[in-house]
């Protein structure tokens, strides 16, 4: 029996015999990948431009499990909002908090504080405060079939906007017109 042979023969025995949980092969692998794509906010219809920003990401070899940090740049939203007039203003995802698994893909879960400022009622600021958020961040389970280490892919999830707090007397406005299931998250990683 050939080397090749008898190792691949002794991997297969250890597995059938309970022996052969994964472990990691070392510390975790370092990988960094461009991180652009949208969001789609569906109470209000509004689509999200996000990034480009970053996902940094280590592994560990072996049971191939991630952790890893979302971090991209603010969104401009501009909305008219019957009884209100012309709303826009700027939301802040992240930064995003990940892991799970990229063995054959990627499927894992991020969380996401979201923070809403500058304000414009009509074009005039209104004032929303520093603190202007989300009450829990926001968690988003992405997956992709194609996502390849060191390569990238498109992540995408469907996921709830929980309720805003800290907004002054805007918290009730914006509650009623962002928070809410059926959002769209779609993230096009490739690596840097």
């Amino acid at each position: 029996m050939k080397w090749g042979t008898r190792v691949t023969a002794l991997a297969a025995a250890m597995v059938l015999a309970g022996a052969g949980t994964a472990e990691a092969a070392g510390p975790p692998v370092y990988s960094k990948y461009t991180a652009t794509g949208s969001t789609h906010i569906a109470k209000p219809g509004a689509d999200l431009r996000l990034g480009p920003g970053q996902f940094d990401m280590y592994t560990l070899i072996g049971p191939y499990t991630f952790t890893g940090t979302f971090t991209l740049p603010p969104a401009q939203i501009t909305r008219s909002v019957p009884g209100v007039g012309r709303v826009s203003g700027t939301v802040t995802f992240g930064p995003g908090r990940a892991k799970g698994s990229v063995f054959g893909g990627f499927s894992g879960s991020a969380t996401w504080p979201v923070a809403i400022s500058g304000v414009r009622v009509n074009g005039v600021p209104y004032d929303v405060g520093d603190g202007c958020g989300t009450a829990e961040p926001v968690t988003t389970e992405l997956t992709s079939d194609d996502f390849a280490e060191g390569t990238g892919g498109r992540l995408e999830s469907t996921y709830a906007i929980g309720a805003f707090e800290n907004c002054g007397a805007a918290t009730p406005l914006i509650n009623a017109f962002v928070t809410g299931p059926g959002n769209t998250l779609a993230l096009d990683l490739a690596a840097a």
